[in-house]
C-alpha cells in the first residue's frame, strides 16, 4: 500500500470539549495509583509519521494508507487515518474531506494532553469550526483519574461545548461505585463556567441524589451557588441538616449564608461574609441567629469580627470582637470542648507603628464575660487604652547597649478599683560575645506611678502611688561540641551549661492594685527571666542564680536529633513580694528542679519529657511525657500522660490500618482525680478508602465545659462520604481528626 500524505495548511481541527469535563473535576491532585493499582490506562497514541517542513504554525498534518482526491472538491482517505495538530492527536479508519467539512468514521480515537476520547463518528466544519463527535462516545482523563461517555459532544469554537447523555466516575472501568449522568451538559468557555441538566448521582448502583440543573465553575474561579450540605446528629441538637449557598461578590469579597435545621432546637441562620484588598486589608464577619430555641426556650445569637491590615511598610492594625446572647451557646451550638468551655470572649484594637530603632503599639481590649456567675472582682480588666513603645536596636558586640521601654494604661472595671498606670523601664547591657560564649551584664531601671480612683476596702489608700526598682542580671554561657559517630553515621554532641544572676532589691508593693498581673508558671524559660511576675503591677524581688545544662545531637546538616536540659535556681534570700499581701514569703532556698528531654531516635519515633520535681517535699510538682509512633504516612499513635498541680490525665490517639483499606482511628483522654475518675473526650471510627471513594464513621462523646456545673457530656456522630475527584458529602471529620490526634494525614 501507499501512504499518502497531505499538508493542509488553512483547516484548523479544535478539539478542547472533553477538556471541560476535566475543568470540572481538575485540582483533585490525587495519587490514585496506591488504591487503583494500573487499571485506568489511557491508550498509547500512534506513533508519529516525520513532520515535513513548511507546514507552518497551526498546520494540520494528514496521513493516510490510501487516499483520492476527487476534481469536485472530494477528498477521502482510508486505512490508518492520522491527523496531528500540536498536541492534538486523532485516529480513524476513514476521513472524507468535502469543501471546508471533515468527517471521520469507523474507530475514531482522539488524544490531546492527558485526554482521550473514543467514537464512531466525528465531523469538523472549517467555516463554522464547529466540531461534533456522536455515535457510543467515552473519554479518559488522566490527571484525575476520570472517565465517562456520552451520546454526542458538540464543539463551537472557543465559545461553548455541549454534550448530550453525559456520564462520568474515577471509579476504575468496569467496577463503577459511583458515577454522575445528567442529560445534558453546556460549557460556556466565555464566563468559564458550566451548566448540566436532569442530574443523578448513583452509588452502589442507586440513585442516590438528584438535581434538575446544577451550574459548577470550569477552573479555580469561584461561583455563587448551593454547596455540598452536611448532615449529622448527636448531642442536644438532635439530628442536624445544613445547607449553604455561596455568593461570588467579586474576586476579592463573597460571602456563604447557611440554613441549619436541628430536630431538637429549630432553624438556624448563619452568614459570613469575607474582603481581601490591598486597601482595606483582610477581614471576616460572621453571624449567627436562632430565633426560639425550643430547648432553650429563648432567642440565641452570636457574632465575630476579625480584621488585619498593613497600611504601609510602618502602621498595622489588628482587631477582633465577640459576642454571644448567653453563657450556655457554645456548648449547646458549638462545634467541641474548646468552644464549649468558653467563659470570655476578645473585644480588642490594636495599632502598631514600627519606627527606625523603635515600635509603638496603642491597644483597646476588653472582654464579654459570659458565665454571669463570675464575680466582678474575678472578671478581666479593661484596657482603654494601652499604649506601648519600646526600642529595637540592633545588638552591638563589646559595646554599650541602651534600651527602653514605655507603657501608659487605663485600667477599667465596673466595682473595682480602676485608673492608670505608667511604667518605665531604661536599660544598658555590654555583651561579650564569641563563637563559643557569651557574657551579657545588663541594668535596668523600673518607674511605676498610678493615678488612682480605690473603691471598697482600697478607698483610704493612696490614689497616687509610685514604685522605683533597679535590677541586674549577668546572663553567661558556654558552647562545648564534639565529633561523634552512631552506627558510622557522623554526629556532633554539645554541652552547653548557662549560668544566670538576677539581683532585684526588695520594695514594698502591698498598696498597689493587681490590674494584669499574674504568677508564671515555673518551667525551664522561667529560669532566665527577669521577673517572676507577668504584667507591671509586681516586680519580685529577688538575689538567686540559676544554673543549667543543655546537651545536644545535631546531625550532619545542624538539624537536632535529640536535647535533654535540666536546671534550678538558687536563692540567697527570701522572696517577700507577692501578688496577695496575705501571702507569706518564700522562704526556700532553691527552686524546683525542672528538666526536659526531646529526641528523635529514628524516622518513625518522637519522644518528649518534662519534669518539675519539687525538692523540699521531695515530690514531683508536675510531669509530662509523649511519645509519638508513626512509621509511614498510614500509622500513627500517640501516647501522653501530665500531672500538673495533682491532676493526672492520660491521653492515647491513632490512625491505624487494619487492611488495604480500612483503618481504625480513635482517642481517649481520661483525668485521674482522688474524688472521682472522668473521661474528657473518647472517640473512635472507621475509615475506608476504595479507588474512586472513602468513608468515614466516627462517634464522639466529650465533656461540656460550660457554666452550668457537672459533668455533662455532648454526644456525636461525623459522617462524611468522599467522591474522589467530585465532591464530599457529610462533616469535615478530617479537619476534626487532625486537630485531634497528632500526626495523623488525610489519605482521600
Amino acid at each position: 500500500m501507499n501512504r499518502r500524505r497531505l499538508r493542509i495548511g488553512c483547516l484548523l481541527l479544535v478539539f478542547a470539549g472533553s477538556s471541560a469535563f476535566a475543568g470540572a473535576a481538575r485540582g483533585a491532585g490525587d495519587d490514585w495509583s496506591q488504591q487503583c493499582g494500573t487499571g485506568f490506562r489511557i491508550p498509547a497514541r500512534p506513533a508519529p509519521d516525520p513532520v515535513e517542513p513548511g507546514g507552518g504554525p497551526g498546520a494540520i498534518d494528514l496521513s493516510a494508507d490510501e487516499g483520492e482526491f476527487i476534481e469536485d472538491g472530494v477528498s477521502t482517505f482510508t486505512g490508518n487515518v492520522r491527523i496531528r495538530r500540536g498536541s492534538q492527536q486523532l485516529r480513524s479508519d476513514e476521513l472524507t474531506y468535502d469543501g471546508g467539512t471533515l468527517e471521520a468514521g469507523g474507530k475514531v480515537g482522539f488524544w490531546d494532553e492527558g485526554i482521550y476520547v473514543a467514537g464512531e463518528r466525528a465531523r469538523a466544519e472549517a467555516g463554522t469550526d464547529v466540531v461534533t463527535l456522536e455515535s457510543g462516545l467515552s473519554y479518559m482523563l488522566d490527571d484525575v483519574h476520570g472517565h465517562g461517555g456520552a451520546h454526542r459532544l458538540t464543539r463551537f469554537g472557543n465559545a461553548r461545548t455541549t454534550v448530550d447523555g453525559a456520564t462520568y466516575t474515577t471509579c476504575n472501568p468496569g467496577d463503577a461505585d459511583w458515577r454522575v449522568t445528567a442529560h445534558n451538559v453546556e460549557f460556556d468557555h466565555v464566563e468559564d463556567t458550566g451548566t448540566a441538566r436532569d442530574v443523578w448521582l448513583e452509588f452502589m448502583g442507586q440513585r442516590v441524589f438528584y438535581m434538575p440543573w446544577l451550574s459548577f465553575p470550569l477552573s479555580d474561579r469561584r461561583k455563587s451557588g448551593f454547596l455540598v450540605p452536611t448532615y449529622g446528629m448527636g448531642g442536644s441538637r438532635g439530628v442536624e441538616l445544613t445547607i449553604p449557598y455561596y455568593f461570588n461578590l467579586a474576586p476579592n469579597r463573597d460571602a456563604t449564608l447557611t440554613t441549619r435545621v436541628m430536630s431538637e432546637r429549630g432553624v438556624q441562620a448563619l452568614g459570613e461574609f469575607r474582603f481581601l484588598s490591598r486597601a482595606y486589608g483582610a477581614g471576616r464577619f460572621e453571624a449567627h441567629y436562632l430565633p426560639s430555641d425550643a430547648e432553650f426556650g429563648d432567642d440565641r445569637a452570636a457574632f465575630d469580627f476579625a480584621h488585619r491590615h498593613r497600611w504601609s511598610s510602618r502602621w498595622s492594625t489588628d482587631a477582633r470582637f465577640e459576642w454571644a446572647s448567653d453563657a450556655e451557646y457554645f456548648g449547646d451550638l458549638g462545634a467541641g470542648l474548646a468552644q464549649s468551655s468558653r467563659t470570655h470572649l476578645p473585644r480588642r484594637f490594636d495599632a502598631r507603628y514600627d519606627g527606625d530603632g523603635w515600635r509603638a503599639r496603642f491597644r483597646l481590649r476588653d472582654h464579654l464575660t459570659l458565665d454571669r456567675t463570675i464575680l466582678p472582682q474575678d472578671r478581666p480588666y479593661a484596657s482603654l487604652p494601652q499604649i506601648l513603645v519600646r526600642t529595637k536596636l540592633p545588638e552591638r558586640n563589646r559595646a554599650l547597649n541602651f534600651g527602653a521601654r514605655a507603657e501608659l494604661t487605663y485600667f477599667d472595671q465596673r466595682g473595682r478599683t480602676t485608673g492608670a498606670r505608667m511604667d518605665l523601664q531604661p536599660s544598658v547591657t555590654w555583651p561579650f560575645r564569641t563563637s563559643g560564649t557569651f557574657v551579657v551584664p545588663k541594668a535596668a531601671l523600673h518607674f511605676t506611678r498610678y493615678a488612682l480612683d480605690r473603691t471598697g476596702a482600697e478607698a483610704s489608700m493612696k490614689n497616687d502611688p509610685s514604685r522605683l526598682v533597679p535590677s541586674f542580671s549577668l546572663d553567661s554561657g558556654v558552647f562545648l561540641e564534639r565529633p561523634a559517630t552512631f552506627h558510622g553515621r557522623s554526629l556532633t554532641h554539645t554541652i552547653e551549661p548557662r549560668l544566670y544572676y538576677l539581683y532585684v532589691p526588695f520594695r514594698s508593693q502591698d498598696d498597689l492594685p493587681i490590674f494584669d498581673t499574674g504568677r508564671f508558671s515555673f518551667n525551664f524559660a522561667q529560669l532566665f527571666r527577669e521577673d517572676r511576675f507577668s504584667g507591671r503591677d509586681r516586680i519580685g524581688d529577688a538575689n538567686q542564680v540559676a544554673l543549667a545544662l543543655t546537651s545536644r545531637i545535631l546531625d550532619e546538616r545542624g538539624g537536632e536529633l535529640a536535647r535533654a536540659s535540666v536546671g534550678q535556681i538558687r536563692y540567697f534570700r527570701d522572696r517577700k513580694v507577692a501578688l496577695d499581701d496575705t501571702d507569706a514569703a518564700e522562704t526556700a532556698r532553691s527552686s524546683d528542679v525542672v528538666a526536659g528531654i526531646e529526641a528523635r531516635p529514628s524516622r518513625k519515633w518522637r519522644v518528649r519529657a518534662s519534669l518539675r520535681y519539687d525538692t523540699g517535699a521531695d515530690r514531683t510538682a508536675r510531669n509530662t511525657f509523649g511519645v509519638r509512633y508513626r512509621p509511614d504516612e498510614r500509622r500513627v499513635l500517640n501516647a501522653a500522660y501530665r500531672l500538673v498541680d495533682d491532676v493526672d490525665q492520660a491521653e492515647v490517639s491513632f490512625a491505624w490500618p487494619i487492611g488495604a483499606r480500612w483503618r481504625t482511628v480513635g482517642r481517649w483522654n481520661f483525668a485521674f482525680n482522688e474524688e472521682r475518675n472522668k473521661t474528657l473526650e473518647a472517640f473512635g471510627g472507621l475509615e475506608y478508602e476504595s479507588c474512586c471513594w472513602g468513608l468515614r464513621v466516627v462517634a464522639r462523646r466529650f465533656l461540656l465545659g460550660n457554666s452550668g456545673g457537672g459533668d455533662g457530656y455532648s454526644n456525636g456522630i461525623f459522617l462524611q462520604l468522599e467522591l474522589k475527584g467530585l465532591t464530599g458529602v457529610g462533616h469535615k471529620a478530617d479537619a476534626f481528626l487532625e486537630r485531634s490526634i497528632p500526626g495523623y494525614e488525610n489519605e482521600f
